[in-house]
């Protein structure tokens, strides 16, 4: 029987955690020939997901929480219940607000079945969204396809990878990680399914507006250095500018035409200004994201003493199984040890020299 993990992160969501998984659980029960693996990921929450979790995971054990020391993030929460779970057939990876209608997961692993290595949930509407941040998303969809090359429109964190993608994933070196954009960049054949938006089970969005502007600069920066030519374009520009406003300033000298005052200086001091300061602070993005990588840190660290999993696999790739109980029959391991120290002295048979 196949194998798949459900993986959900989550982060301060103690007030809906335990009914939003036993939704989850009742979809996964009637998906037949499946033997799932309910992966809770605490991404650090504050308040006692992790604790409600574990408490619900005792009546059934097939629902797990994996949580980390500290809050790492989104991405760093999906890598590590994908690289927890490597040994299952397929993950399924979702959010834990249901708005990733866990509904879908049975048409997901059937299209799985039938040999897909990606299925992939694509939103057809996005809910109760204002019209300003579903404009600002498309702005986002069309610069980031165009700056990578790589079409992500209408894709989600909803997705089911094949245990071959999930170890290819895994493999991947670096720190800074975007799902979505490296399981398109790895080109594993993928299907689609459309749904809509449901409601979100939380009060407040944990994605606010500042949030989500960073989260499109890392991804973006993440996966391309095309805007850096930016700067090259930019110099390019400003000194077709100053060439003009230059020859116009000569021109008008020279015919004796000249007007005192400095509003041509002041033009050109603000716009080679401005192009300065903005090519900085994009070089300054690309080598905070080199900093950030050559210092090699692990992408995240797992609390092992909150964790119910039999073994996880921290960010370097190592194994680490549970400590095991203590042995209930201590005498048993004394009378081996009895036995062994008897052995150890019994007196050995002496050779015969038959020469």
């Amino acid at each position: 029987m196949k194998s798949v993990a459900v993986i959900v992160p989550a982060l301060n969501e103690a007030a809906n955690i335990v009914a939003n998984m036993a939704r989850v659980q009742a979809c996964l029960q009637a998906v037949p020939g499946i033997t799932f693996t309910l992966i809770v990921v605490d991404d650090g929450s504050t308040d006692n997901t992790s604790a409600l979790v574990r408490d619900a995971g005792k009546e059934d054990p097939l629902l797990k929480v994996l949580r980390l020391n500290r809050h790492f993030g989104k991405e760093a929460a999906i890598h590590a219940g994908l690289s927890a779970a490597r040994e299952f057939d397929a993950c399924v990876v979702m959010d834990s607000d249901l708005q990733h209608p866990p509904e879908l997961i049975a048409q997901m692993v059937e299209h799985w079945q039938q040999g897909a290595m990606v299925v992939e949930a694509v939103k057809q509407s996005r809910g109760n969204e204002t019209a300003l941040r579903r404009t600002l998303v498309q702005i986002y969809y069309g610069l980031f396809r165009y700056l990578t090359k790589l079409s992500i429109r209408g894709e989600s964190d909803f997705k089911l990878l094949d245990r071959t993608v999930v170890s290819a994933y895994c493999q991947l070196p670096e720190h800074g990680r975007f799902f979505r954009g490296l399981v398109k960049w790895m080109g594993y054949d993928a299907v689609q399914i459309p749904f809509d938006v449901p409601e979100s089970t939380r009060l407040r969005s944990a994605w606010g507006n500042t949030a989500l502007f960073r989260y499109a600069i890392n991804s973006i920066t993440s996966f391309t250095a095309y805007p850096l030519q930016i700067v090259t374009l930019l110099g390019g520009l400003t000194f077709l500018v100053s060439l003009v406003i230059g020859g116009m300033a000569l021109f008008d000298k020279l015919s004796g035409a000249a007007v005192d005052g400095f509003t041509t200086v002041i033009l050109l001091i603000l716009i080679i200004g401005s192009v300065l300061m903005f090519s900085v602070g994009l070089i300054g993005i690309y080598v905070g994201r080199i900093y950030e990588e050559v210092k090699r840190r692990p992408g995240y660290l797992i609390d092992q003493g909150s964790s119910t999993l039999d073994a996880v696999v921290t960010a370097t790739g190592r194994t680490v199984k549970r400590a095991p109980k203590p042995s209930a029959k201590p005498a048993a391991k004394s009378t081996s040890k009895r036995a062994t120290q008897s052995a150890a002295t019994k007196p050995r048979k002496s050779k015969v020299d038959k020469t």
